[in-house]
């Protein structure tokens, strides 16, 4: 049976059409070299980058993980900020800044290959990126993400994430704001925390630890969407204590490493409270691309989506169960 799902908080609907799904081919990897010549992420090719904001370790020499100016931004720290306004003609500079997080030296690492210290030294990196960005004038977001494979839009296989600071809060965020204090004021409680709790009690659940839970969302937007949530009520993965680090390590990696199982590219974005905003239940949505969004999504923006949640999340649990997922 189809059905018409609604967003959490937003009033957003999804269509899941299920008598369509089907289980994707596990797919053997093919191997990279561990240095492209042609890459310009790899050793030995620094100078094919802008110059770098950050190393690590900070030494010249070998680096574990390099931040550099995006060499094609989105943005750019240029220009005025004020807003031009004529009928119909609403103008802004693209005012901000776009960096790229280049996570290891070693070419055909994806994330879910990395050992756990390695992807807590990668979110140290992101995190002083955002302190540093955020500190920026004129700066009303940052967005954290990562494109993995040419179906979700990365031109360089070699693993990265990017994060653009803009001059501007994005309607989505707007949204989601509006939603969630209304909630709150309602309510007297966070969403995403009762959300958490449903969800983990639910055919949807896909696995949790002392500090993180996973799960495909009720109205996932993709099939094998996948969000990650602490358990604890905080605003900002700044704010993680040393154990949820390594628990959130823990977690990233599994559901990585589950769709590197599937052999799906993906995207995947950090939800933090935006500059200034005193509350909010940050998250994880990973996007895995095995679709391509078509003429009814674009006339309508309500999405279809061949794969019930459900059915996804059972494909994810018995991964896990098989030790296919370290």
């Amino acid at each position: 049976m189809h059905e018409l799902r609604k967003d959490y908080l937003l009033d957003d609907w999804v269509i899941i059409a299920s008598g369509r799904e089907k289980r994707p081919k596990q797919v053997e990897e093919t191997l990279l070299p561990s240095v492209d010549e042609n890459c310009p992420f790899c050793p030995g090719n620094e100078e094919r980058t802008p110059p770098e904001i950050l190393r690590v370790p900070a030494l010249a020499g070998e680096w574990r993980v390099r931040v550099v100016p995006n060499k094609f931004p989105a943005v750019e720290q240029a220009g005025e900020i004020e807003k031009l306004e004529l009928p119909f003609r609403f103008l802004k500079t693209a005012f901000g800044r776009h960096e790229v997080i280049i996570e290891t030296p070693v070419h055909r690492l994806h994330m879910a290959d990395f050992t756990l210290a390695r992807i807590m030294e990668v979110v140290g990196v992101y995190a002083e990126r955002v302190d540093a960005l955020e500190a920026l004038p004129g700066i009303e977001e940052i967005v954290l993400f990562k494109n993995q494979g040419p179906k979700a839009g990365a031109s360089i296989l070699h693993s990265h994430t990017q994060i653009i600071a803009l001059n501007k809060l994005s309607e989505r965020t707007k949204r989601e704001l509006e939603a969630y204090r209304a909630f709150v004021a309602e309510n007297q409680a966070c969403p995403y925390c009762r959300i958490v709790g449903i969800e983990m009690d639910s055919q949807r659940r896909v696995w949790q630890n002392d500090s993180f839970a996973c799960f495909a969302p009720f109205a996932s937007r993709v099939p094998f969407q996948l969000s990650i949530y602490p358990k604890r009520h905080f605003r900002d993965f700044r704010e993680m204590y040393e154990r949820e680090k390594r628990d959130f390590a823990e977690i990233l990696k599994r559901a990585l490493s589950a769709i590197k199982v599937l052999g799906l590219d993906y995207n995947l974005y950090f939800k933090n409270a935006p500059k200034g905003t005193e509350d909010f239940h940050w998250h994880v949505c990973i996007m895995p691309r095995m679709t391509i969004r078509a003429g009814f999504e674009e006339a309508t923006d309500c999405i279809v989506n061949t794969h019930s949640p459900e059915f996804c999340a059972a494909f994810y649990r018995e991964q896990f169960e098989k030790g296919a997922v370290p």
